[in-house]
């Protein structure tokens, strides 16, 4: 067989790109391996590379008041304690919330789903983040602080940092030009934000007798990222467009991972995770479950399907000679 001939030959099943031959490949697939290696690969990358790089470096004026704010030497929130609060609170509300409303059967799986949502948000929006921060290369509100501008430097002149800057310390100048986005937004909105799209699943909150307790409870993660957001233009770090745009790009990634999950909020099984949903919808019991709570079969529940049977049974007695219609319609049902 000729090499074009191959080519014009060649189909890779788009479903599991031709990995279905691995071993245990349902069982990597259910358990999300592939999402788990790319989110060691995506933070190791952005931690040893692309945190690294140097910054565009763009020109500014020694008299703009937009970047002479004072260098804030103790912050609101610290970069230290934004990584420990992105990743630790999250994984607690999720471990207790799963603890109390999953069944026992179900609430290793469900917990290990969602906290590969969490991380999975929070990675690939660290990595953007860092990606944009160094290709826009836009100063900071303290940048002159910064810098330390030479006494010679002339107002309304255009200079490069290397023309006129004194300071010593390059690694804190070379921060200097990264702003937009901020990443303190964007990474406590991907993880927060997650945590509240998560929790207004698993709460139910836009169930029609939902009270409105649950809808307070999923967003209180959400108020806590608008406070990290906001605190870093108080402490100068920030202009507030990097604050709004490192907002919006947290939310659209949190939403992004938390949908690829699980299914939309005002879905009556918006708490139960995709894989989990699909192994059920090989059976006749599916349908009759989308109207009460998915997992009452793991605690030994009455089979949704037992009632229609039931229903069926009950139909025939009552009508000494059903149409063949209403006959079909019930067999359809169940």
């Amino acid at each position: 067989m000729s090499l074009k001939t191959k080519v014009q030959e060649l189909c890779v099943n788009r479903f599991n790109f031709g990995f279905s031959y691995l071993p245990k490949h349902e069982l990597l697939s259910k358990w999300r391996i592939a999402d788990a290696i790319y989110i060691v690969l995506i933070w190791f990358l952005d931690a040893f590379f692309f945190e690294n790089i140097e910054p565009y470096q763009r020109q500014f004026t020694i008299n703009d008041i937009t970047i002479s704010h004072p260098f804030a030497e103790v912050e609101r929130v610290s970069g230290d304690m934004l990584i420990k609060v992105t990743t630790l609170c999250p994984l607690v509300i999720i471990f207790a919330v799963t603890m109390i409303l999953t069944p026992k059967k179900k609430k290793l799986y469900v917990f290990y789903v969602s906290v590969i949502g969490l991380y999975t948000s929070l990675g690939t929006c660290i990595f953007i983040t860092d990606v944009l921060k160094n290709w826009i290369g836009r100063c900071r509100p303290d940048f002159l602080s910064r810098c330390e501008p030479d006494p010679s430097a002339q107002p309304d002149v255009l200079y490069f940092a290397n023309e006129i800057c004194t300071t010593n310390n390059t690694a804190r100048l070379l921060d200097g030009f990264r702003t937009t986005p901020s990443g303190h937004s964007s990474m406590s909105f991907s993880s927060f934000g997650y945590s509240s799209f998560w929790l207004f699943g698993q709460l139910l909150v836009r169930h029609i007798n939902g009270g409105a307790w649950r809808s307070i409870v999923a967003l209180l993660p959400s108020l806590y990222a608008a406070y990290i957001a906001l605190s870093r233009t108080q402490d100068y770090r920030h202009h507030f467009v990097d604050v709004t745009l490192g907002s919006i790009l947290g939310i659209l990634v949190g939403w992004w991972s938390y949908r690829r999950l699980f299914p939309p909020t005002d879905d009556p099984l918006c708490y139960v995770p995709y894989q989990l949903i699909e192994e059920k919808q090989h059976s006749e019991e599916y349908w009759s479950v989308r109207n009460r709570d998915f997992y009452d079969d793991d605690d030994g529940e009455v089979d949704g399907r037992d009632y229609l049977l039931s229903r069926y049974s009950h139909d025939l007695e009552s009508q000494q000679h059903p149409s063949d219609l209403e006959t079909s319609n019930l067999r359809a049902e169940i």
